[in-house]
């Protein structure tokens, strides 16, 4: 190597090292902070570990922070340093998902330096301290169910932020027949469930395992309770419908549901496939005595099981053909049913009819009398499973016999439910009940009452034979999100003078969102007509979520120049907007405000505010010959443009002083 090239490395390695010797000693570098352990809902506690670098030993050391939206115990510790130093400050936060600026204060009473115990340092750091979302899943069903039947429902799982987790549900109570693991985006994932309940309370327990903010996995478990009501009971057909006496022959029964079931149907000699709701089976019948019982087993997929009997009445001989049918199929159970039977024989004949299983407000038993096919109607309350009607035809001296079997269900009195199903925490709303009578009610009386989520008094409603609507004020604290409950009680008379009551709970969501507030200042406040002046705007975040994507528009006066978009408001944030604006007319004027902004969902608001001002009439021209003054007249135009921009600029700041200053 040339000797030129060792002199040159030589002084470059001695300049790097006059630089590191003579360089002044650092005292300390604050390396920031990160989350040990975050804080799990709003008010709770975190662990957020703050880092040093010490150059020197301090004594007595403690670190706080301050002046932002989290509130922190003061840490304390003997001595720190020197080398690296870790403190853990306990730190509430009470909101999640937000971003906040904190000063960090470090203070120690002494120090070592160079061995020499001197005083202690007072820094002040500034750290910008981001609070993550936790994952905190709701969950709800959607549908109705059979009790014992398989049905279809839709499961919602959602949180008020996005992320990706995974969904397992298990059935309590019930059989579930769908993938019971599921993947995918929390925020808002659906899935339909086969589910077959087998109790009255049955639910299902929906378990959401994501991962929070520093990696480390969660699991949250909900219980979804399912809506199950009564299966519907099996109608059964017979053919022939009559057996002859002292005989056996061959009867062809079939079983229908009005729901869509799978199983098997069982008869004392022989079984058949049921398929949709629907199977047909044979067995042979033996007459005895007036009637011939046959009993039927229907043992459905799910392992539920439907028992019934079919009665065959039975005859000496047929004289003619008698075909006797009614409307409807399915009875209301506890409730007066208008039924028509349908008689068709050759005639003319007379008849008798009687009921069994129903107090029938027509009287029984029915004589009528006809000549083809006849029509008897009939008023009947069930008062078991099955509502047999036995008809009797003589004609030319020969009597013919018939029944009939009519299903009675049970079914709620009433259908209630309310609007709308979302309200914003935070405030007064004033929501919809409705009421729908589904039997033939006279009276009714409904009492609706606060169960969770909502603050209103108890309240009673009296409301006519065909139900109706009521509005009901209530209030929903900040804090509640989630499910909001409200109970109700109602009491009514049925038209066959029959009492009864029915309760239920009604169920709201209640979510955080973003609620913009308007305020304005005109400068000056009475513009000239064709001449510019200023409206400046402030938007004031009231919600408990960022506003996004706020975009402002003005109406009623010209628009010159608008501010730039405004972005994100944060919560209990303003951001302010200045318009340059021109009235083309003068006269009283109405300056419409409208801002217009989104959620995290991405579903839209507006916030509207109007502003009335007087306009003057623009000033008269100048005369031609004075062509000099004109030139001034322009001058002082200008000059008036930008003593009024600097007014709105002065009363702008003034106003945001004055908005700014209660916070």
């Amino acid at each position: 190597m040339p000797r030129a090239v060792l002199v040159l490395l030589a002084g470059v390695f001695l300049a790097l090292g006059q630089a590191v010797a003579f360089q002044p000693a650092m005292e300390r570098l604050f390396l920031g902070g990160q989350w040990v352990d975050v804080p799990k809902y709003p008010g709770d506690v975190g662990l957020l570990k703050l880092s040093y670098y010490l150059a020197d030993q301090h004594v007595d050391v403690s670190i706080s922070l301050s002046r932002c939206g989290l509130k922190a115990e003061p840490y304390r510790a003997a001595s720190a340093g020197p080398g690296v130093f870790e403190a853990v400050l306990k730190v509430r936060a009470d909101r999640l998902g937000q971003r906040e600026g904190c000063t960090v204060v470090f203070k120690s009473r002494y120090r070592y330096k160079s061995g020499v115990l001197t005083d202690g340092v007072e820094w002040v750091d500034y750290l910008e301290v981001e609070v993550p979302n936790y994952p905190s899943p709701k969950a709800e069903a959607v549908g109705s169910l059979y009790l014992g039947a398989r049905g279809r429902i839709l499961l919602r799982v959602w949180d008020s932020y996005r992320y990706l987790g995974v969904v397992e549900v298990s059935a309590v109570g019930a059989r579930l027949y769908s993938p019971a693991v599921y993947y995918g985006d929390i925020g808002n994932l659906t899935a339909y469930l086969d589910v077959a309940p087998l109790d009255y309370s049955a639910s299902l327990v929906v378990t959401v395992k994501a991962r929070d903010a520093l990696g480390r996995e969660v699991a949250v478990s909900r219980q979804v309770p399912l809506s199950v009501q009564p299966r519907p009971a099996p109608r059964l057909e017979a053919y022939p419908p009559w057996l002859p006496a002292g005989g056996c022959g061959r009867v062809r029964i079939s079983v229908s549901y009005p729901i869509p079931l799978n199983g098997t149907v069982y008869v004392p000699d022989g079984s058949a496939p049921l398929a949709g709701g629907h199977g047909v089976v044979y067995t042979t019948v033996c007459a005895a005595g007036g009637h011939a019982t046959v009993p039927v087993t229907v043992q459905l997929d799910t392992g539920a099981v439907d028992r019934a009997e079919l009665q065959l009445p039975v005859y000496p001989i047929s004289p003619f053909p008698l075909n006797v049918t009614a409307q409807p199929g399915v009875l209301t159970a506890g409730d007066v049913n208008k039924v028509s039977i349908y008689v068709t024989a050759p005639g003319p004949y007379v008849g008798e009819l009687s009921v069994a299983g129903a107090a029938s407000l027509t009287g029984t038993p029915v004589r009528f009398s006809g000549n083809g096919t006849t029509r008897v109607d009939l008023l009947l309350i069930p008062t078991s499973g099955v509502v047999t009607i036995d008809v009797a035809v003589s004609a030319g001296g020969y009597t013919a016999r018939s029944s009939v079997a009519l299903v009675a269900s049970q079914k709620a009195p009433l259908e209630v439910y309310v609007e709308p199903r979302e309200v914003a925490a935070g405030g007064s709303h004033v929501v919809k009940v409705t009421v729908t009578p589904r039997v033939n009610i006279s009276h009714l009386v409904i009492t609706l009452y606060p169960v969770s989520g909502a603050v209103f008094p108890q309240t009673t409603f009296r409301l006519g034979a065909r139900g109706g609507a009521v509005e009901l004020p209530i209030q929903i604290p900040a804090d509640v999100v989630g499910n909001v409950a409200i109970g109700y009680r109602a009491a009514y008379t049925l038209a066959s003078g029959v009492s009864g009551e029915y309760s239920g709970t009604l169920y709201l969501v209640a979510l955080q969102r973003p609620q913009l507030y308007i305020q304005t200042s005109v400068v000056p406040e009475t513009p000239t007509a064709g001449e510019p002046f200023y409206l400046a705007v402030r938007l004031f975040n009231a919600g408990g979520v960022d506003a996004r994507d706020v975009v402002v528009n003005v109406t009623g006066a010209r628009v010159v120049k608008a501010p730039p978009p405004l972005g994100a408001i944060q919560p209990q944030g303003s951001k302010d907007a200045v318009f340059t604006l021109v009235a083309d007319g003068a006269g009283l004027r109405n300056i419409t405000i409208t801002a217009i902004y989104k959620d995290v969902l991405g579903r839209s608001y507006a916030a509207r505010s109007a502003v009335a001002l007087y306009v003057n009439a623009s000033a008269p021209s100048a005369a031609t010959p004075l062509q000099q003054s004109g030139g001034s007249e322009q001058t002082w135009l200008v000059l008036a443009a930008f003593t009024a921009l600097g007014a709105a600029v002065v009363a702008v700041g003034l106003w945001r002083g004055r908005v700014a200053r209660p916070r």
